[in-house]
């Protein structure tokens, strides 16, 4: 039997190491495709809602949802990261100065679906200053 020293075993594992180098393109992890997120909006009211959508940084964008439709709005995100939210800017009465701004918890979608994601409805309900809408969650 014969006995290598350790450290020149190691040695020589280093050497061989920087004899052949790797292409740096093996070091790197495969990349993940993207995941996917989707609210769906709902106006169960009788009248049309204004209001204005935006996923995180992005640009907001002005909705008009007519009574009885519904607005769906996606987005991906990368794999390993918490799901965004969808931020809703609307008002809940043509009284209030200051509009109501929520953020919405998306749902994990498969795109090729017509899955809905995560589903919220605007409601027309009464309060001690008149009739204002909301957003809830179904």
């Amino acid at each position: 039997m014969v006995a290598i020293n350790r450290p020149a075993w190691v040695a020589a594992l280093l050497v061989l190491a920087a004899a052949a180098p790797l292409p740096a393109q093996s070091l790197r992890w495969p990349a993940a495709p993207p995941v996917y997120a989707r609210v769906t909006i709902t106006n169960q009211t009788d009248i049309a809602i204004v209001f204005r959508s935006h996923w995180g940084n992005e640009e907001p964008r002005r909705e008009v949802l007519e009574p009885g439709r519904a607005v769906t709005v996606d987005t991906t995100f990368a794999a390993a990261s918490p799901k965004p939210e969808l931020t809703v800017v609307y008002r809940t009465g043509p009284w209030h100065r200051r509009p109501e701004v929520v953020s919405l918890p998306s749902g994990h979608v498969d795109p090729g679906t017509n899955n809905p994601g995560r589903v919220y409805d605007f409601y027309r309900q009464r309060s001690n200053v008149g009739e204002i809408v909301t957003l809830t969650a179904r």
